[in-house]
């Protein structure tokens, strides 16, 4: 790994955690919030490929395991949230053929769309996997099989919906984020991905 790497890696890593401190989220009705803590790893992706991505999220899970009020049950879920955009995103690029430094209007688009539904096709089962045999039960202090009950009276919704709307419209915000981002930085250094 390139020193250059290391630096942008460190640089996003350090936003990573201090969005995640920071007030900028919005509190859903269903517990969870929609921050921009991944927006810095999905930059990373974009910038250094999906490598570089992967070392910046294990990185991210060990810092937000410190400063998170969540503490390591919350940096768990993030990061195996941001890992299913990761992966989306890194489908959708060899699906659509996706270029960060060249690409045409068109392909930007289908590589955005494309990213987003791969992303909540691997990110919405996963999540709703997770908080009903890990998450939750640790974090409520119930056994698994009170989950379903217990949220679905509080909410008035099916489980599955509590953990899929907050969860697609986290991923909708980490991939326009990142890409809206990520390009125009491109655009003005290109040297930036050699």
């Amino acid at each position: 790994m390139k020193s250059r790497e290391i630096a942008l890696i460190g640089i996003m890593l350090a936003l990573s955690l201090m969005l995640n401190v920071s007030p900028l989220k919005v509190p859903t009705q269903w517990g969870m919030t929609i921050d921009l803590v991944a927006i810095p790893i999905v930059v990373v992706y974009l910038l250094l490929g999906f490598a570089s991505s992967l070392v910046s999220l294990a990185l991210l899970f060990i810092g937000l395991s410190i400063v998170s009020p969540a503490s390591w049950l919350g940096a768990s879920m993030k990061f195996f949230a941001t890992l299913s955009v990761i992966l989306g995103l890194e489908t959708a690029k060899k699906l659509t053929k996706f270029s960060p430094d060249s690409y045409t209007e068109k392909q930007l688009i289908a590589f955005i769309v494309s990213a987003y539904l791969i992303s909540i096709a691997i990110r919405i089962p996963l999540m709703v996997g997770l908080n009903y045999y890990y998450a939750l039960p640790i974090w409520l202090g119930i056994p698994r099989e009170q989950v379903i009950p217990k949220i679905e009276e509080w909410f008035h919704i099916p489980f599955w919906l509590v953990i899929a709307i907050p969860n697609a419209v986290q991923s909708a915000v980490d991939i326009i984020g990142g890409i809206l981002i990520s390009l125009p930085v491109i655009r003005a250094l290109p040297h930036i991905l050699e």
